[in-house]
């Protein structure tokens, strides 16, 4: 609809149900319409020719819903018939719309659809222009009374100019406008037009108008103060005032200078929807003018007044900020940079309408502003953002921009891992789930969070705030999946899973333990932490234990998770047999006393160990680490010493480990045990086998090992239960022609590698030992004794000689070329028999006396003759 003059448009609507509307289907004179059919049940006195309907109520476009405009016309029309003609009541009628997008005057989209009911094309006009849809349907009353018409009431050009728009007084309604959806859209579109364009037209707000009683000239015109937009664009429409008359006849007809069209239509609004009065647009007004109005900080208007917010609330937009209303929070104004951060829900979304003006001089040259459901901040560095929620909670008991968070550099990020939402800050986060809370992790902790995946990560969200005043000034913070501990001394680090258990379970950081001095790190096997008193250690396999600093020494030295003893597999055990403690490791165990200190077994010799009885068998603890030796490792016991070879794994202990020591141990000729030390043998003795010998105790004899050559032949003669008995002596080497000696308890056996081992026992071998034994002429022995001999004698040959015992005749050898003569007349079965003395020096030999005679050696001839 073009503007046009104030006294070129006539509207002399009654609005009865069955009234021609005057300028649309003909002249009628006031007096000869009939009587109307409504009484009004507002108060017409209230009615205000300057504020006809506020523009919180006529710019409402959420003042009804699709469905309620319907059932509006609905009641409305509740016993309206169609025409003879099939023209539909206004609750039946339907129309297929069609699109028209935004185009600076209607800023929505009017999305076109088949047959759209009066009620839908209502609203959805009312959507994309911004108009109310109470507004809407008042004007298809005053206009062409489609809400109550009935029967032969119903005309097709009702609905063809139904609004009135593009039907001026003095001429033919324009064709373009024709239709229901046109012409309902078109006149939305006006209103909004004269908002948008205050200045193209005659009638203004915020000024004193001369506004027209009627038509007619000679009826006069009268000064108004039109106080906003909509009354504005209510006269320009309808460009005339209700006088005194028309005002007095309510809905009926006053006199000839009488115009109803905007009584009419506040008596329809008042009736139908209440008060046409906002008390939000008065106080946007009012806050306005306060401001300045067009050259205060808001500068010009750049919509009118826009009513049905969310909450009842109000709002207009200006050059330089926007004005917002409502019942709770007053009148406020939001600029940039808060306005664009508000997003475009605003007053519909979370922050709800704003309670405090824009305030600066905050820390680091920021700003903010108090909404219903939260805040903004701004500086120059982070920008503009929200808070709202627990978030907001949490960072006012931070401490507001001064705590420790200071402003916060993003908006709030949702849809995260549990529904949780999170916020960031300058120096740290703030999280929020259903279930957590909401609680804020800042500074170092903040650091060991992020290296954990932040709520992705084990750790996932903060359980609890930060946590400060623990031991050496430490503070910590729970998360769901474990805690952050800081200290000046250790940093700060995170504990997750088993380990967190474990070292919860050891009394957190007043255990032994203390805090963490690393983050969780992957070893062959499992997992590990430092802490200040040990390290956590966790498998599958092994569950989670500690290794506490007093062992971490020997666990280092072992090689630790990656050496023999594997990963622990209890805790630490006290309460032992003098005062000791023990830790059981995957392949070993850690042991420790006051008086031996701090040792790790492993592999075959703590297997030996446990079979001898622990710590309290006859090893007792380890008093030293398992050495690596030729061959083997040997590790030392408070009751022996453990050697491991591929012989197996023996404890060699008391006066024999002293005997195998002396003898250069696994070093020497015996080389490794091979067996247990093995006691019950004769005279309440014990002996212990080794690769190369034999070593025996007993009281009588002490200790003493058997080896090489003259354990064979001590072997081989029977044993200790023979009659050479137990070692009383070690074996002495060195001797002539390499040979070895060793006494025992019946004799000794000699050895060397011209003659081969024997014993030299009894009688014979004292004759041996006074002949110079195997420095003398007879030399080594060369064979055993041999007994059996005739008249019950013994004989033992030697390298030089023999010696031969007998009762009658004694002991005595023979050697030498008297031997020889001797050997060849028969030995001891011979005339001669056996010697009765030793060889004697004679004059020009040596003579020697035998049973049966004399045998004399010339020196000179070497003959040896009998007689």
């Amino acid at each position: 609809m073009s503007a046009v003059p104030r006294t070129a448009r006539m509207v002399v609507h009654t609005l009865t149900l069955l009234c021609v509307l005057a300028g649309v289907l003909g002249a009628v004179p006031p007096a000869a319409q009939p009587a109307p059919e409504l009484v009004p049940a507002a108060d017409i006195s209230q009615f205000d020719p300057g504020n006809i309907i506020s523009d919180s109520m006529f710019f409402d476009a959420n003042a009804l819903t699709a469905q309620q405009v319907q059932d509006f016309i609905a009641a409305k029309g509740r016993t309206c018939t169609p025409s003879g003609a099939g023209i539909p009541c206004l609750k039946d009628y339907r129309e297929t719309t069609f699109t028209r997008t935004p185009d600076g005057i209607c800023d929505g989209t009017y999305t076109g659809a088949p047959g759209e009911s009066a009620g839908m094309i209502i609203w959805k006009v009312g959507q994309a222009c911004g108009i109310s849809p109470k507004v809407l349907l008042v004007l298809l009353q005053k206009e062409q009374a489609l809400l109550t018409a009935t029967g032969a009431g119903l005309t097709a050009r009702r609905y063809q100019i139904a609004a009135g728009m593009g039907c001026p007084d003095t001429a033919a309604c324009d064709t373009q406008y024709y239709g229901f959806y046109n012409q309902v859209y078109s006149a939305a579109r006006q209103y909004q037009r004269y908002a948008t364009y205050p200045r193209n037209y005659s009638y203004r707000a915020g000024a004193t108008n001369t506004v027209y009683w009627s038509p007619t000239a000679s009826c006069g015109t009268s000064q108004v103060y039109i106080a906003n937009q909509a009354t504005a664009g209510l006269y320009n429409y309808t460009p005339y005032r209700p006088n005194a008359a028309a005002l007095g006849a309510g809905y009926g007809t006053g006199d000839a200078c009488s115009a109803y069209g905007n009584r009419n239509f506040w008596l329809y609004f008042t009736d139908w929807f209440g008060t046409t009065m906002s008390p939000g647009g008065d106080a946007l007004l009012a806050s306005y003018a306060e401001r300045g109005g067009a050259t205060g900080s808001l500068g010009a208007p750049r919509t009118g007044i826009i009513c049905g917010l969310a909450a009842g609330g109000c709002g207009q937009v200006f050059a330089d900020g926007t004005l917002y209303w409502s019942p709770a929070s007053g009148v406020r104004a939001v600029a940039e940079p808060v306005l664009s951060t508000w997003g475009s829900r605003r007053e519909s979304g979370i922050l709800g309408y704003p309670v405090s003006e824009y305030a600066c001089g905050m820390a680091q040259g920021g700003c903010g502003q108090a909404f219903q459901g939260g805040r903004i901040y701004y500086t120059w560095s982070t920008g503009a953002h929200a808070l709202t929620g627990d978030v907001q909670s949490a960072w006012i008991a931070q401490g507001f921009e001064n705590g420790p968070l200071g402003y916060p550099t993003t908006d709030l990020i949702c849809g995260m891992a549990a529904g949780g939402c999170g916020q960031v800050f300058q120096a740290g986060r703030i999280y929020t789930t259903p279930t957590t809370g909401a609680h804020a992790v800042s500074g170092a902790l903040h650091a060991a969070w992020a290296a954990q995946g932040f709520e992705a990560g084990a750790l996932g969200y903060p359980t609890t705030d930060l946590i400060c005043g623990m031991r050496s000034s430490g503070c910590g913070q729970v998360f769901q999946g474990g805690r952050i501990y800081s200290t000046p001394t250790t940093g700060a680090h995170a504990m997750t899973g088993a380990i967190h258990t474990a070292w919860i379970a050891e009394g957190y950081e007043v255990g032994p333990l203390g805090y963490p001095t690393g983050d969780a790190r992957t070893v062959p096997g499992g997992t590990a932490q430092d802490f200040q008193g040990g390290t956590l250690y966790t498998s599958p396999g092994t569950g989670t234990r500690a290794v506490l600093t007093a062992y971490a020494t020997p666990y280092g030295s072992a090689g630790g998770p990656a050496g023999a003893l594997g990963l622990p597999t209890t805790d630490l055990i006290c309460g032992m047999r003098s005062s000791g403690c023990g830790q059981v490791f995957q392949g070993g165990r850690i042991y420790s006393t006051p008086t031996t200190g701090t040792h790790a077994m492993t592999g075959a010799i703590h297997t030996a160990w446990i079979a001898q009885g622990y710590e309290v068998g006859p090893l007792g603890y380890p008093t030293g680490d398992a050495r690596p030796v030729t061959g083997g490792a040997v590790q030392d016991f408070q009751g022996g010493t453990v050697y491991s070879s591929a012989a197996g794994t023996r404890a060699v202990a008391g006066s024999i480990l002293t005997a195998y020591t002396a003898a250069g141990a696994q070093a020497g000729p015996l080389g490794y045990p091979t067996s247990g030390l093995v006691c019950g043998l004769r005279s309440s003795g014990c002996g212990q086998v080794f690769q190369a010998g034999r070593i025996y105790t007993t009281a009588a004899t002490g200790t003493h090992a058997v080896s090489g050559p003259i354990q064979d032949a001590w072997i081989a003669q029977g044993w200790e239960t023979a009659a050479l008995g137990y070692p009383t002596g070690d074996q002495v080497c060195g001797l002539a022609g390499g040979g070895c000696r060793q006494t025992f308890e019946g004799g000794s056996l000699y050895t060397s590698p011209a003659t081969g081992t024997f014993p030299v026992t009894g009688r014979i071998g004292a004759a041996w030992s006074t002949a110079g034994a195997q420095d003398g002429t007879l030399g080594y022995p060369v064979s055993g004794l041999i007994c059996g001999l005739r008249d019950g004698g013994c004989g033992q040959v030697f390298q030089g000689g023999r010696v031969y015992s007998t009762a009658a005749s004694g002991v005595h050898s023979v050697s030498g070329p008297i031997q020889d003569a001797w050997i060849a007349q028969g030995w001891e079965t011979g005339t001669l028999g056996y010697p009765v003395s030793e060889p004697v020096a004679v004059p020009g030999g040596t003579a020697q006396d035998f049973q049966g005679g004399r045998l004399t050696l010339d020196t000179t001839t070497g003959a040896v003759t009998r007689g």
